[in-house]
């Protein structure tokens, strides 16, 4: 295997390179955005402020001519001609005239610029203006009775040679006696604003998007959001914004100010290509000074890799002329060896096959030996082993010979409601308890813990002679891993012990007592440590069921009383597992238990199949329960729980149905001598039965149900018929109008009359 002298160096050169390549790129291409996002930002902030001050400037000689314009309509000269007829022939008419005209001419100043303003009378359809007194023709007719309909009071309208200022005289009046016009040419709106467009146009549309004026006649007369640049800022709701389009082949920016004061729209268009150019000096020079320090990088990196590359070459040539290397002639090792890429890599191929092999040799032999102890202790609890075999292999595992004592530990997880864990869960949590245990138990006094099925499996040796010791510390030893356990899994265990025994050949039996005497949590419930000789019932005690219980239940279930019927599937179940009954016992009695529920639901019409899955499958999960709380939980929430539920929903919809039945009685009724036992005889129901019924579901009483009707019924008829209070007292049932006016200023806080000339007042 031979290499180039450079082949690793010209890696190190390529890779330092990179590493100042990427940094020197990566800050031009941020040095260029940056200024050039700053010049744009500059520029956008730059024309808003333009955009805003023409707009200030603009509004503020709107707002001075709108300020004359009231001062005008409010002198008295002015409200007290309109309402008079002027038609010039009369010395007096005359007079008003000139003084109009002069309060006019004293309006104009050099600030509002150049102004002309019409005061016209709406009802003697007279007009005043600079030429002096003038009817007013149809046309002029037809323009004031559209400026009358204007829901405002005072507008402004944008024309093509002026903008128009309408004032109503009256301002708050339904029907307005004259219009004040005061019209101001366009070309004072346009000397306010910017004419250089360099950079940009500023253009100004009505409140109807119309452009009227601005430094650029092309969008005259057109409405903005039809423009290509301009389809944004119509469906803005911001009074202010900007965005970016593409018109034609450039992007511009736009922005836009919306007028509190007169709707109009204030726009600013300016290219951010040309914007873009002036930004090109300055992505050339930081391209040449990013290419002057790629160089001087350059010149580092190849002198510094030389420098670093020596101890790396010199490495290279004491392994590769070492004896057993590859390119070594006639050396030992694999033919097909792959070569390596750079000399580091020969290097350590070499190292990492040796430490490959050293570590695969220890594996094997430790994954070899742990799997045979483990399938030692499989075989011990599940298979008959012939004596010689068991005791060669106790041997060669160094495990104890001299017990005088055995005893087999089970272990099995209570359950997993109510905690963090769900049933998928089981087997990895197995596999935490069996670490626990291996962890928890000093090994001279166990084989290997190992995991069967559902169960953790331990067998413990003793060569104390005394049982009663040994019985005592495998009591201490459950109660801590039961404690270990419930601090760091949260888990409810129980553990079973066999019988002691002293024979190897008993651990098969004993393991079989291990798992019978968990079966006894049935009785002694959750968290239970069980040694199988003080489990085992008595022989021939007999086995009362509790049929009185049993009965009691079945009523309350059929009532759909969940408290009692909760109640007293606790105190079954209680009453069942207080007896000392072998396992098979307790099933017997869940399972009829279980029957006479199925066959309750039955009897009340429910077919199973819509509340449970099939009858088999009940049982089987039945089946599968250890403890009496698991038994007792099952059957309140898979069981009892669907069918009360049912009968409740059935019982609200009967509910339901009778009280919309009263409703309705009581809104066709209310005008009748309408009691609750009326309705009882048409519904055959009795009246306290309807009375809950109602109150329940409406949350008031007949009584106050049909008070409130009828209450509904006299406003509606105080407000909509002329009828009297007296017959609206009477057709109600009430027994003196006295009553009726009474009632009502309780409930409404006014009489009946009163009410009505309230609601008339409106």
């Amino acid at each position: 295997m031979k290499f180039r002298a450079s082949s690793f160096l010209s890696k190190l050169i390529g890779f330092a390179l990179l590493l100042c390549t990427f940094p020197v790129i990566a800050l031009g291409v941020f040095s260029y955005a940056k200024s050039t996002a700053a010049v744009q930002e500059k520029v956008k902030e730059s024309n808003r402020q333009l955009l805003l001050q023409t707009q200030a400037q603009i509004e503020q000689q709107l707002r001075l001519v709108d300020y004359s314009a009231i001062q005008y309509m409010n002198l008295p000269l002015v409200t007290a001609t309109l309402r008079e007829q002027l038609n010039g022939a009369m010395s007096a008419d005359v007079t008003k005239v000139k003084d109009l005209l002069e309060s006019m001419s004293k309006l104009q100043s050099y600030e509002l610029g150049t102004m002309h303003m019409e005061l016209a009378s709406l009802a003697s359809l007279w007009r005043i203006d600079d030429n002096g007194l003038g009817a007013v023709d149809p046309v002029r007719q037809e323009r004031y009775a559209i400026w009358v309909k204007d829901p405002r009071t005072s507008f402004w309208s944008a024309g093509t040679g002026d903008v128009k200022l309408i004032k109503k005289i009256s301002a708050y009046a339904a029907d307005p006696t004259g219009l004040l016009n005061v019209s101001i040419p366009l070309y004072d709106i346009n000397k306010l604003i910017q004419k250089d467009s360099t950079l940009g146009h500023v253009w100004v549309a009505d409140e109807y998007g119309y452009v009227f004026a601005g430094n650029d006649g092309s969008a005259f007369g057109k409405r903005f959001d039809e423009l290509a640049l301009g389809a944004k800022p119509s469906g803005e709701d911001e009074p202010q914004g900007f965005y970016t389009v593409r018109s034609g082949r450039d992007r511009v920016g736009v922005t836009y100010s919306r007028s509190l004061y007169n709707g109009w729209l204030y726009v600013s268009v300016v290219s951010l290509d040309k914007l873009n150019q002036q930004s090109q000096d300055i992505g050339w020079l930081t391209l040449y000074i990013c290419l002057g320090i790629w160089a001087v990088a350059l010149l580092l990196a190849y002198f510094g890799s030389n420098t670093m590359y020596r101890p790396i070459r010199k490495l290279y040539e004491a392994v590769r002329n070492s004896p057993g290397s590859p390119e070594t002639p006639n050396a030992p090792g694999p033919a097909a060896a792959a070569p390596a890429r750079n000399e580091l890599d020969f290097i350590g191929e070499q190292y990492r096959g040796l430490l490959q092999n050293e570590s695969r040799l220890v594996r094997e032999m430790q994954g070899q030996s742990q799997q045979m102890k483990e399938y030692f202790v499989f075989k011990l609890f599940q298979s008959e082993t012939a004596a010689n075999e068991m005791r060669d292999k106790l041997a060669m595992f160094a495990y104890p010979l001299d017990w005088n004592a055995m005893c087999v530990m089970t272990v099995q997880i209570d359950t997993l409601a109510d905690t963090r864990f769900q049933e998928r869960d089981r087997d990895l949590l197995l596999f935490a308890v069996n670490n626990i245990v291996t962890e928890l138990i000093p090994p001279e006094l166990r084989l290997p813990p190992v995991v069967m099925g559902d169960s953790q499996v331990t067998l413990f040796g003793e060569t104390d002679d005394d049982p009663h010791a040994f019985k005592k510390r495998l009591d201490d030893l459950a109660g801590q891993v039961m404690a270990m356990i419930g601090r760091y899994l949260q888990l409810k265990i129980s553990i079973g012990f066999s019988r002691t025994f002293a024979d190897f050949k008993m651990i098969r039996v004993a393991y079989g007592e291990a798992l019978e005497a968990l079966k006894y949590r049935m009785r002694l419930g959750e968290q239970s440590i069980l040694f199988f000789e003080e489990v085992q019932p008595e022989q021939g005690v007999a086995q009362p069921y509790p049929a009185a219980l049993e009965s009691e239940l079945l009523d309350a279930w059929k009532l759909a009383d969940p408290e009692e019927a909760a109640r007293l599937l606790h105190a079954l179940v209680a009453a069942i597992a207080a007896d000392e009954r072998t396992y098979e016992h307790y099933l017997i009695s869940f399972v009829r238990l279980l029957t006479r529920m199925l066959q309750a639901v039955k009897e009340a019409g429910v077919q199973p199949g819509k509340l449970f899955a099939d009858e088999q499958t009940l049982f089987l999960q039945l089946f599968q329960l250890r403890t009496a709380q698991e038994v007792e939980r099952w059957m309140l929430d898979t069981v009892m729980t669907p069918f009360l539920t049912y009968v409740e929903q059935r019982r609200e919809q009967q509910y339901r149905s009778i009280s919309d039945t009263i409703i309705q009685m009581i809104e066709t009724g209310f005008d009748t001598e309408l009691t609750l036992d009326d309705c009882a005889r048409r519904m055959n129901y009795s009246p306290n039965y309807l009375t809950k019924v109602f109150r329940k579901e409406t949350g008031v009483t007949f009584s106050d149900y049909l008070a409130t009707h009828r209450l509904k019924m006299a406003k509606m008829w105080l407000v909509e018929t002329d009828m009297k209070v007296a017959e609206i007292a009477e057709k109600l049932k009430y027994n003196t109008p006295a009553n009726f006016i009474r009632y009502f200023r309780k409930m409404e806080g006014t009489t009946p009359g009163q009410y009505r000339e309230q609601y008339w007042s409106k």
